[in-house]
């Protein structure tokens, strides 16, 4: 492996996923072994795409500060034909290409620097999964691989869901499912907290992978803990004690039957990934199923999290 990488920035007021794709297409041909996007509000990491993931909330110079997409190279690309192939693809785009060298062990230990032991709530703590770390005396600990970049559960939402876990699991072997599972730090969690078999389900492939990788990072499972591609709780006939949903408010609404229909009498549902303005309009179709009952409402940073009972004598 080469010591040192290149890389090539280019900076446009380029914003279109599309044509940020065009972008990467350039900087792939002219031979980069990879890139980054950096300041596209809209494109991967804060895109609220079909698999229903949560776009964290972003400040405003950075929604307007313009894109940068950058390429990383083992030899110095012609910076002229980059240019030119990119002004014949955008003829009304100004374009500005930059070029340097970075070291390729700083560049790993430096990102690695910004991923330390999260302490999510009084029990749960989530550490990376190259650090040596000393866990305290009742102190439960999910070891992660931030790579991977299906959450590393600092979002508020996955707080919420964490807490929510923590207060309405019982310790009786529960049965949890999760849906839209990412990176699996919910089923984790649940396996940790001692549910005796957990389901997590995505319906990206990707995502399913990534909880998988991560579940061999583990130190200590005590249940059952499968992952499976699936389209919210479509198909599925595991019944359970409780169902936590961490995605988007549109499309937690689509999953409500298919969770009345899998709770045990009195089983939980936590509802997340609501930001607080759109939480009364969620509140209204969770209402409209008499077989549910608003236990609690957990609010942080702008986000809402919704706890909800299936009533007593529904099967």
């Amino acid at each position: 492996m080469a010591e040192d990488y290149f890389q090539i920035t280019v900076i446009s007021s380029v914003k279109e996923a599309d044509q940020i794709d065009l972008i990467n297409h350039v900087l792939f041909e002219a031979g980069a072994l990879g890139t980054q996007v950096s300041y596209a509000a809209g494109y991967l990491e804060n895109h609220p795409d079909l698999f229903g993931e949560i776009p964290l909330e972003l400040p405003d110079w950075y929604l307007k500060h313009a894109t940068e997409v950058e390429g990383y190279f083992d030899t110095l690309p012609n910076k002229t034909d980059i240019q030119g192939e990119l002004e014949r693809m955008f003829p009304s785009t100004e374009f500005t290409i930059t070029d340097g060298k970075i070291d390729h062990e700083n560049w790993q230990k430096n990102w690695m620097k910004y991923y330390q032991p999260e302490f999510i709530s009084r029990f749960i703590t989530i550490v990376p999964h190259w650090e040596t770390y000393e866990a305290k005396e009742g102190e439960k600990v999910i070891y992660l691989d931030p790579g991977l970049a299906f959450g590393t559960g600092n979002h508020p939402t996955t707080r919420l869901s964490i807490q929510a876990l923590e207060l309405y699991m019982r310790a009786k072997d529960e049965v949890v499912i999760d849906v839209g599972t990412g990176s699996g730090i919910l089923v984790f969690v649940a396996d940790l907290l001692g549910a005796s078999q957990v389901l997590g389900l995505d319906l990206d492939p990707q995502a399913v992978d990534s909880a998988n990788n991560n579940l061999e990072l583990q130190r200590s499972v005590k249940g059952s803990i499968t992952f499976k591609v699936n389209n919210l709780l479509e198909g599925v006939d595991l019944k359970a004690d409780i169902i936590v949903a961490n995605i988007l408010p549109h499309i937690l609404v689509d999953l409500l039957d298919d969770a009345i229909r899998l709770l045990n009498p009195a089983g939980f549902l936590i509802l997340g990934g609501i930001l607080v303005e759109k939480a009364n309009e969620l509140l209204a179709v969770v209402e409209k199923h008499d077989e549910l009952e608003l236990i609690q409402r957990m609010e942080y940073k702008n986000w809402v999290n919704f706890v909800v009972q299936l009533k007593d004598g529904q099967d």
